[in-house]
């Protein structure tokens, strides 16, 4: 979609209101040259009569005017006189000034608006609502919290997209994927911005245990096709094509982006360290597929009679901080217990860290009745921290909710 810059559309008033300005000025100080001009003949008519009058007066001392002749030529002469004042008084001289002024006046008035919208940027070019919504809750207490507080308004203000996406990322920090997912559908749908795409997209595919096959591929695709340097699509691309064990397509991908951000960033290094993994997944592509994590999950006999038959196991393994995003996810049907597991960097979602970067990891097991990846209520789960990288035999054992 392409539209016209706010400061541009400015910028064109007022120049055509500078054009407007500057021929009126124009007309203006012509008719102002034409008063002067005939003010200063006016006063020249006036010295020349009083001179005359002189004369007149001189002849008819001096006898060469008859008292009659004197007369007549004096009157003839006050006539004139009397015909260039009135002529003087009717130019309108203070008329033209005052346009002026109106002119000046809104010329002022607009560049004052000018320079309130200049020293507010954001009101010149308002910064698009995926960059204007942050989440300040950090500890599960006032995740908890601040999600029911917009969950109340979203309720109250169905059409405010900040209050959408705001709950939408509360959902997400508490790894609530597809209620963000469900949030960001509603944002779009009143602000259809790619950078929010793209975070639907993410959602959907954690939803989904990682898979991006579907509908979060294509939502990646279509913003590749409008905008194909658009950074954030760039590299969830290379993260989607690496989980389908696509190693070259996610170089590809990474490279675009790469060439997009300084090398000596954050995001640029990420995307390095990314693209030497994806080098070495190319050079030895079975070698992602070797077990780092291997155990198993136990549960009691009490646990065991509330799972269901057609339950899924879901083992995955988090950074201990930061991003609680899985780098690694095994599911599974059991048919018995225990059940014996293997985490590996081939079940990642693709972007770093990868299982294999990390020292330890912290490693959840949770058995869902629905087969959603997204906990739900009534799921089984437990959670084990300061697991090291490359264990065996570790052991998750199930004891409740």
């Amino acid at each position: 979609m392409s539209f016209v810059p706010p400061w541009l559309g400015l910028l064109w008033v007022l120049l055509a209101l500078g054009a407007l300005a500057a021929g009126v000025l124009q007309r203006g100080l012509k008719k102002q040259v034409q008063v002067v001009g005939l003010e200063r003949q006016s006063q020249t008519n006036r010295r020349i009569a009083q001179e005359h009058l002189a004369d007149l007066d001189r002849a008819l001392a001096e006898g060469r005017l008859t008292a009659l002749q004197h007369q007549v030529a004096r009157d003839e002469l006050l006539r004139h006189l009397l015909d260039d004042a009135a002529q003087s008084d009717d130019t309108p001289v203070a008329a033209v000034p005052a346009r002026w002024l109106w002119w000046v006046g809104a010329l002022v008035l607009l560049s004052g608006l000018s320079y309130l919208q200049l020293g507010a940027s954001q009101a010149w070019w308002p910064k698009p609502l995926s960059q204007r919504v942050q989440i300040g809750a950090t500890t599960p207490e006032q995740l908890a919290e601040q999600t029911r507080a917009w969950q109340e308004a979203t309720q109250k203000r169905p059409e405010d997209a900040e209050a959408w996406l705001t709950l939408a990322r509360l959902h997400a920090a508490q790894n609530a994927h597809a209620p963000a997912e469900q949030a960001l559908a509603r944002v779009l749908a009143l602000s259809p911005e790619p950078d929010l795409w793209i975070e639907r997209a993410q959602m959907k595919a954690l939803s989904a245990g990682g898979v991006y096959t579907g509908e979060p591929w294509q939502w990646i695709q279509d913003v590749l096709r409008t905008e194909p340097q658009h950074l954030n699509a760039l590299v969830l691309a290379g993260s989607a094509a690496l989980s389908e064990k696509r190693p070259a397509a996610a170089q590809d991908y990474w490279q675009r982006a790469l060439a997009l951000v300084p090398a000596d960033s954050e995001a640029g290094q990420g995307l390095q360290q990314a693209l030497a993994q994806a080098a070495e997944r190319v050079a030895t592509p079975a070698g992602d597929a070797q077990p780092l994590i291997q155990g198993e999950v136990r549960v009691s006999t009490e646990v065991q009679s509330q799972i269901s038959e057609g339950a899924t196991l879901f083992v995955y393994a988090m950074a201990e901080e930061g991003s609680r995003r899985p780098v690694a996810i095994w599911r599974g049907t059991p048919t018995s217990w225990p059940v014996r597991f293997a985490l590996s960097d081939s079940m990642g979602m693709g972007a770093p860290p990868l299982l294999s970067s990390l020292a330890q990891v912290r490693l959840v097991a949770r058995v869902s009745k629905t087969g959603s990846a997204q906990k739900q209520e009534g799921d089984l789960q437990v959670e084990l921290p300061g697991v090291k990288t490359g264990v065996q035999g570790v052991v998750l054992q199930i004891t409740g909710r």
